[in-house]
């Protein structure tokens, strides 16, 4: 339980603490939102003046917001508007969920799965799922250095797998449409894992969505709501040499400069995630180290979302296509797209089916005379 008023008193107790973080955040952003404004008349001349590892790089020219001219009268007409941009449209996204191995069995047995969910906005049966499911056995478990019998890191990994395996099955069968993820095309948080293995495996998976969107002519969009990268910071950092900054992001740094729908100028990602044990990220793309690209784009009332999306989708004029379906998708369900929450709602594994996942083991278990011994732990919670 709870005691809420602990809670309350650590709360004034740490408050001069929490002022004096806001307050260094807000000294730092001043600096930054003064030389923002310079942004508008730098193109991709500029790269030549920046390192490699600068956070981003200039793509597309202009000033920094692009204006969402479109003006609504009422929810109706926005409806409308979003309707006729979807028309005859086919948009999908994917998303997966997982159970984790429990320690309250001796024998550690994962499971993921991944939907696809399409919508081909025909009006009659244009909706559709599917799905693709992996169990995580003990020996998956072991092939990994530096992770534990119950490591959460082969299921995730499995997950990541098996949602750019579905991508990659759509770009194929439905060329030149679009295909949003939830998440990012830049894996940086890999670069806190140990294994080098799976490392490279998260790395493999989503370079083959690269190549098939690219070989396809078919652009991914990889959405994420109220995104924390630093990437147009460090740009700035360097280019005017001001000074680092540890907390201050993006969205934080253009939160205001957006009204609803307005998006940003297209850059290309050039993060720089590197650490002492390992190189950045990017640098294990291969030849698509420099081909992610990306916008925010105001698609609620708070913070902006982020839109990644392959260089080669920018370069085919598609940049405004994709925010124009990104804007429709929220607008049918306000402030997040609507097809990605279709993806999750269908994809999510309940509590409920959490638990009958563990019937269904147990079961399985006692019919094939395999021996997986409960903790006391989980027989007395079941007792009581």
């Amino acid at each position: 339980m709870l005691d809420l008023r602990l809670l309350s008193r650590e709360l004034l107790d740490r408050k001069s603490e929490i002022l004096d973080f806001d307050q260094k955040d807000s000294d730092v952003l001043e600096k930054y939102r003064e030389k923002l404004p310079m942004l508008d008349s730098l193109d991709k001349n500029a790269n030549a003046r920046l390192p490699v590892y600068s956070g981003s790089k200039f793509l597309e020219d202009g000033p920094l917001v692009r204006p969402f001219k479109k003006r609504f009268v009422n929810r109706a007409d926005a409806t409308d508007w979003a309707l006729e941009v979807l028309k005859g449209k086919t948009v999908a996204a994917v998303d997966g969920s997982q159970v984790f191995a429990s320690r309250r069995y001796s024998v550690p047995i994962g499971l993921t799965q991944a939907g696809l969910v399409i919508n081909k906005h025909t009006g009659v049966d244009g909706f559709s799922t599917s799905y693709k499911m992996s169990l995580i056995t003990p020996s998956e478990f072991e092939a990994y250095k530096g992770t534990s019998a119950f490591s959460e890191t082969p299921v995730s990994l499995r997950r990541h797998q098996l949602e750019c395996e579905q991508i990659c099955e759509f770009m194929r069968s439905n060329p030149g449409d679009i295909v949003f993820l939830d998440g990012s095309l830049v894996l940086s948080f890999i670069n806190e894992l140990a294994d080098e293995k799976i490392r490279m495996n998260y790395v493999d998976a989503i370079v083959s969505v690269l190549r098939t969107s690219e070989e396809t002519k078919t652009p991914v969009a990889a959405y994420t709501d109220m995104p924390l990268n630093k990437d147009i910071v460090t740009l700035m950092k360097k280019y005017f040499h001001l000074p680092p900054v540890s907390h201050l992001s993006d969205v934080h740094l253009i939160r205001g400069k957006l009204n609803w729908a307005d998006r940003t100028r297209t850059f290309i990602s050039d993060r720089d995630d590197k650490s002492r044990e390992n190189k950045s990220v990017l640098d294990l793309y291969g030849p698509y180290r420099d081909s992610v690209a990306f916008f925010y784009i105001q698609s609620s009332g708070g913070l902006p979302s982020k839109v990644e999306f392959p260089e080669w989708a920018y370069e085919a004029g598609m940049a405004d296509r994709i925010a124009d379906v990104v804007r429709a998708e929220c607008i049918i369900r306000p402030g997040y797209p609507d097809i990605i929450h279709r993806a999750h709602e269908y994809t999510a594994i309940s509590q409920d089916e959490a638990e009958q996942f563990s019937r269904i083991l147990d079961h399985f278990a006692a019919a094939n005379r395999i021996k997986i011994y409960k903790s006391a732990k989980e027989i007395n919670k079941k007792v009581t």
